[in-house]
């Protein structure tokens, strides 16, 4: 199997269309169609529903695509390496990340990294606890940043000097708008909006209490569509605190007496990393230390 066909296919499926792929990958129609039927030979399986238009994957291309992306990403850091030198720094770092505020002191960070090191590119992914963990030990992140408990046995971590608070987001006009904190017993006849994440669902459907359940009316992963979600009065966002958050039309207000978890800057347990991964870990954890 070609590299090259991996792409075509992931092109065509996002594109919904082997013409455009065509015009995009500057390769002949004809080319990517036969390059994508040999695949489905291969591989034994279906993978596009065609019409005369357009294509659409089948459930086996949509279990396919996930492992192309994954194929593809780690194709593309291997290439990546090459660029890497210990003299200059360049190349591309993988960082997937919570949407927390921890992030503006990652995002500070980077910045003084790339005005150092003008040749490296750093690729922000947006994702729950669980899903970066799982993408560093595919390969496919480098390093996260996440605000939850870690195996040592796994993954090594570097605290980051800051913590996260738990609250709710609630609408500037909602009662608990005005408190300074709030306790968590108060939301028991509150409709809620709680994070996709499962280790945060379990932990704050402990904290509300047996009942909390039933007042659940969303499960959110991006703090972009709780915000909407409270605007539209779907329920009150249980969330950590962000200072992104529209202040004109919501308000935070944090829970009181819980405990604010720390944030940690995790990657895999390996005996040996990019000189370029070295270079950033070595660059924070002497930033955090000073």
């Amino acid at each position: 199997m070609d590299i090259r066909v991996l792409e075509y296919f992931v092109v065509a499926a996002q594109e919904g269309s082997i013409t455009r792929a065509a015009e995009l990958l500057h390769v002949s129609q004809p080319t990517i169609s036969r390059q994508l039927m040999e695949l489905e030979s291969e591989l034994g399986r279906k993978l596009f529903d065609r019409s005369k238009r357009s294509v659409s994957l089948t459930q086996d291309g949509l279990l396919f695509r996930e492992s192309a992306q994954e194929i593809l990403t780690l194709y593309r850091k291997e290439v990546a390496k090459g660029a890497q030198s210990t003299e200059e720094p360049a190349g591309d770092l993988y960082l997937g990340t919570g949407e927390t505020s921890s992030f503006a002191y990652a995002a500070r960070k980077m910045d003084q990294f790339i005005r150092l090191y003008p040749k490296v590119h750093f690729h922000v992914i947006s994702e729950n606890g669980e899903r970066i963990f799982d993408d560093i030990e595919k390969g496919l992140l480098d390093m996260g940043l996440v605000i939850r408990q870690i195996n040592p046995s796994l993954f090594d971590f570097h605290p980051l000097p800051l913590t996260e608070r738990w609250g709710i987001l609630v609408p500037k006009d909602h009662p608990f708008a005005g408190y300074a904190s709030i306790a968590v017993n108060s939301l028991r006849a509150e409709r809620l909006i709680l994070p996709e994440n499962p280790v945060f669902q379990r932990e704050l459907l402990l904290m509300l209490g047996p009942e909390a359940e039933k007042q659940v009316t969303c499960y959110s992963n991006l703090v972009y569509n709780s915000v909407t979600l409270v605007k539209e009065g779907v329920g009150i966002a249980i969330c950590f605190e962000n200072e992104n958050f529209p202040k004109e039309d919501l308000a935070f207000v944090p829970f009181k007496d819980y405990p604010e978890p720390p944030a940690f800057l995790v990657w895999k347990k390996r005996p040996l990393k990019t000189p370029l991964m070295e270079k950033f870990l070595d660059f924070m954890i002497h930033a955090d230390s000073e």
